[in-house]
């Protein structure tokens, strides 16, 4: 019989009521006005904050055990070899073309079976008319490849090695896992002037963090691939256009983009299926989906630290992952 859990204290009962006056004015400011009229530099710092103050404990927990235990949690998750990771994240990102990262061989076929029956087809969850979610949650437990995948001992001691503390998959902005489509033929308009995601941007939930985009089909150049700017030619582009700064826009054109940097130096996620990109989104300018002609399907995670840099939290319901008594510690700290 499961213990009942304790009951909330006196922070517990304060923080409740503080998201709830928080959550309106954090709408507002996720949105693409608010953050130019706030600055995302200073709704980030005031995030880290608040979650700091909310999360402090579990934080510190997380953190002790990445500087004074992640080398038993490594083996009692995955075994020994696992720690330091054989890829590393650098300038920001990291693809690993091998095809032998644990899990990923059911990963593909498993997502497989979602794409045959679903890609293509109108869609519940639709963020945009060319971009959407094949994912409904029973899938979770469904397809237990699409956590064993992420939370396999070489996946996460990537991220692990990246972010320097034991990170959780995201459960509230972005979603932790998604199973995405772009597909430009499924928009009822003919496609305009590039929009949300189809422009040059960088991710605010946290910094760091980590996406692990996994390719489930091949992906050329017809499928809208990602383009992305290593973190050291997004710093400069940063400094050039003030970026973050209160009055500039979350999302950047071209034109602005590459009057500060050659547009050669934009690296391109276009390969075969069961490629992995490793990558701090909240670092590199990135964008994608455009004129999806030949539809893109990939799966996409975020790891973020416990503390985040937005304030999703007080207003979104948290995404509940399966954990199971028989997981390992580790895994119980991403998934919790």
């Amino acid at each position: 019989m499961a213990k009942p859990p304790p009951p909330p204290t006196f922070k517990d009962k304060i923080a409740k009521v503080t998201d709830r006056l928080l959550s309106k004015h954090a709408k507002q400011a996720l949105t693409d006005p608010g953050m130019q009229k706030w600055g995302i530099n200073n709704l980030m710092r005031a995030a880290k904050r608040y979650n700091r103050w909310r999360y402090g404990e579990r934080e510190k927990k997380h953190q002790k055990a990445y500087d004074k235990k992640l080398t038993e949690l490594m083996e009692e998750h995955g075994g020994p070899g696992h720690y330091p990771p054989k890829m590393v994240m650098q300038d920001g990102w990291a693809i690993d073309t091998s095809m032998s990262l644990p899990g990923l061989d059911r990963l593909l076929d498993e997502a497989g079976q979602v794409a045959r029956e679903r890609a293509g087809k109108s869609h519940t969850d639709v963020q945009q008319p060319y971009f959407r979610n094949l994912m409904v949650y029973e899938d979770v437990m469904k397809y237990p490849s699409w956590l064993d995948f992420v939370t396999s001992p070489d996946v996460l001691a990537t991220a692990i090695h990246y972010l320097k503390t034991i990170p959780v998959l995201s459960k509230t902005r972005p979603p932790g896992i998604r199973f995405m489509e772009s597909n430009q033929n499924l928009d009822p308009n003919p496609p305009g002037p590039f929009s949300e995601s189809q422009l040059y941007h960088m991710d605010l939930h946290d910094q760091p963090l980590v996406y692990v985009l996994v390719l489930i089909d091949d992906c050329t150049m017809e499928c809208g691939p990602w383009h992305f700017l290593p973190a050291s030619v997004s710093d400069r582009a940063i400094k050039a256009l003030g970026y973050q700064k209160r009055g500039v826009r979350y999302r950047v054109t071209d034109e602005e983009m590459y009057s500060v940097i050659d547009p050669k130096e934009a690296q391109i996620f276009a390969y075969p299926k069961g490629t992995v990109l490793f990558i701090d989104s909240s670092r590199c300018f990135h964008y994608g989906s455009r004129l999806s002609y030949k539809p893109r399907l990939q799966m996409m995670y975020a790891y973020t630290s416990v503390t985040r840099c937005d304030f999703s939290q007080t207003f979104m319901p948290a995404f509940p992952y399966p954990v199971k008594k028989t997981d390992s510690r580790l895994r119980k700290m991403v998934l919790k």
